[in-house]
């Protein structure tokens, strides 16, 4: 059962290389544009670990587990025999694995570093002390590649993108709605306005016209009531 994402995680490598095939796993290293100086000297940093523990490690001569003390630092696990020591003893790069549940009966909380493409038949079998602390430390180590990080933005930026558009789409709607409705209730204004403009130009206009036909009706000895309307509306 995997029970995380694959990541990209090494192999362990040990400090002192001396296999021909150990040394030929240290250079290739440098491609990794890795410092070996720099690891070591950053896994005394007062920054505390990521993640820290007890593990057990299952070593291949006596094939039984033994008590080893790591510390997650970024993509880097240091593994140490116990806790205060200078120097570890082992280092996992987190860059290429994938790491499965391999719990059994006869061994519990258990799981399991494999590389499928680099070194298929290469694996590494850890344990925990309980269900909760295993599955902890599957998730940290599963999570702590660039593979996942750079596969994690890419999401986050998906996300980001689909909600930007979302958002301009509303925002377009609203504007268009907006210029839907703008011009009839500027045309319903103005026709307001149109109107009580020729009401007060009929009421002054009017006046006037009734003072001079007043006048003129006057010379004839005639007059016009002064509530006459010259225009009459229906």
């Amino acid at each position: 059962m995997n029970l995380a994402p694959k990541v990209k995680l090494t192999r362990i490598l040990p400090l002192s290389p001396s296999s021909p095939r150990d040394r030929k796993m240290f250079l290739s290293m440098s491609a990794m544009k890795l410092h070996i100086a720099s690891i070591l000297t950053s896994s005394h940093l007062e920054q505390p670990p990521d993640r820290q523990g007890l593990l057990y490690k299952k070593s291949n001569r006596t094939a039984s587990y033994q008590p080893c003390w790591c510390e997650l630092r970024g993509n880097l696990l240091f593994c140490r025999e116990q806790p205060g020591d200078r120097a570890p003893f082992q280092l996992i790069v987190l860059e290429g694995c994938i790491v499965e549940l391999q719990e059994s009966s006869s061994e519990p909380h258990t799981f399991k570093i494999c590389y499928p493409n680099d070194l298929p038949d290469q694996s590494y079998k850890m344990a925990a002390e309980n269900q909760e602390t295993m599955e902890d430390w599957v998730r940290a180590l599963s999570t702590a590649g660039f593979e996942y990080l750079r596969a994690l933005v890419a999401e986050l930026e998906g996300q980001f993108h689909r909600l930007k558009s979302q958002q301009y789409s509303t925002e377009e709607a609203r504007y268009k709605a907006i210029d839907l409705t703008l011009p009839s209730s500027k045309l319903a204004e103005q026709r307001r306005f149109c109107h009580m403009e020729f009401a007060c130009l009929h009421q002054e206009f009017g006046k006037a016209v009734i003072r001079l036909r007043q006048q003129w009706q006057e010379g004839k000895g005639k007059q016009i009531p002064e509530s006459e309307s010259l225009i009459h509306f229906e």
